[in-house]
């Protein structure tokens, strides 16, 4: 199937925002917003067709057989078990965060995250009022760690009411190991804090890695902790906003239901659950050989920047490339490859406010477009 990879798809259309024209430039290569170049599966496509030629589109509502297939994908690709009683149907990830926040902590309580993280993340706590408490992630050689002495700190000094934990981290790519996520645990049950895990990476985990679900290693962490999901990643549909909520305590999950009401924002449009559906049915061998596909084009990228100035981190998970241009001495790297090579990679500083001298590389496309990008990157002489 690596074929179909290989396709170059015609994305230009006023609708797309990841291949957006920009005046005076012709030939850009978008590597930035994290959706991918690639069609999603049949089945997927089939069934969204057949869903429009129906030709009405009412108020739809996930049935016995949504469950199943959203259920049936957790215990089969991740060996976790969940109650279809206890998934809440959401729009999108980040609102899931977001609802999580407003109906499980109040104004000016803390909540930690660990940085550099995916930018709304951060804005989405700031925004409803809560004190944003950040415990930086270690970089050693070519990989992030948790500092947990710094994160002990700083739940006591700040009183951390509820962490946000990104599993798959975007943007390091690091898959937190078991050992990992029970000193989270630990710490979290410790501290009485709520824990809100963001897996929509969870399908991109490469060779020698395994996404362990936070809230399938105890009885004790399920009943704390707000699992955030999507097969929007999984099979490029990011378009048709659909996301499951996985929150095993009845309170907890009557609350966050119950925000969700309040805001108006909830429940699943049509096209997202026959999509969803649909890819979690059929999806598997599809699956397994996109991620090898993107290993190779993680492979590539690797080999040829090795002897740069570019640092590439280790990528565990996501198809996202965390690349260190400090290096290079340029003040803005994203804007310096934007006006030099005519590639759009997503600027550090929507990561961190410490992170102004990486990049962040999307892999996910056809393997001669990541080539392409590779050419120009290496005919500029600041990289050598």
């Amino acid at each position: 199937m690596a074929i179909i990879f290989d396709e170059i798809v015609d994305r230009n259309t006023p609708e797309d925002i990841k291949h957006k024209k920009i005046d005076g430039i012709d030939d850009l290569i978008p590597m930035w917003v994290a959706d991918m170049d690639f069609k999603s599966p049949p089945e997927v496509i089939e069934s969204l067709v057949e869903q429009a030629k129906r030709g009405v589109y009412g108020y739809p509502e996930a049935d016995a057989s949504y469950d199943n297939a959203v259920v049936d994908w957790f215990k089969r690709r991740h060996g976790w078990e969940v109650d279809p009683k206890t998934i809440l149907k959401l729009p999108g990830v980040v609102l899931g965060v977001s609802l999580a926040v407003r109906a499980l902590t109040n104004e000016n309580d803390s909540v930690m995250i660990f940085e550099p993280l995916y930018g709304p993340i951060a804005k989405t706590i700031k925004g409803n009022k809560r004190n944003l408490v950040i415990s930086d992630l270690v970089r050693r050689d070519s990989r992030y760690e948790i500092d947990f002495d710094d994160m002990e700190n700083k739940i006591r000094e700040n009183d951390v009411k509820m962490l946000i934990l990104c599993n798959p981290h975007n943007p390091v790519g690091r898959v937190w190991t078991k050992e990992e996520l029970i000193k989270i645990g630990k710490i979290c049950l410790k501290n009485q804090i709520i824990i809100v895990s963001d897996e929509i990476h969870a399908d991109f985990v490469y060779s020698g890695h395994k996404h362990i679900p936070i809230a399938s290693l105890s009885d004790e962490l399920k009943k704390i902790t707000v699992t955030c999901t999507s097969a929007t990643k999984s099979f490029n549909i990011a378009g048709i906003q659909a996301a499951n909520i996985v929150i095993a305590d009845d309170s907890m999950r009557r609350a966050v239901d119950k925000m969700a009401l309040t805001t108006g924002a909830y429940g699943l449009n049509i096209m997202g659950l026959v999509a969803t559906r649909a890819a979690y049915t059929y999806g598997d061998k599809w699956m397994d050989e996109l991620r090898a596909y993107l290993e190779g084009n993680i492979e590539l990228v690797k080999s040829r920047l090795a002897g740069t100035k570019l640092k590439v981190t280790d990528i565990e998970g996501t198809y996202l490339m965390w690349i260190d241009a400090s290096k290079l001495f340029i003040e803005d790297p994203a804007k310096y490859f934007l006006e030099n090579a005519h590639i759009k990679f997503s600027e550090g500083n929507f990561f961190s406010k410490k992170a102004g001298q990486f990049i962040r590389m999307n892999i996910a496309c056809p393997r001669s477009v990541v080539n392409e990008a590779l050419d120009k990157m290496l005919k500029l002489p600041a990289i050598r």
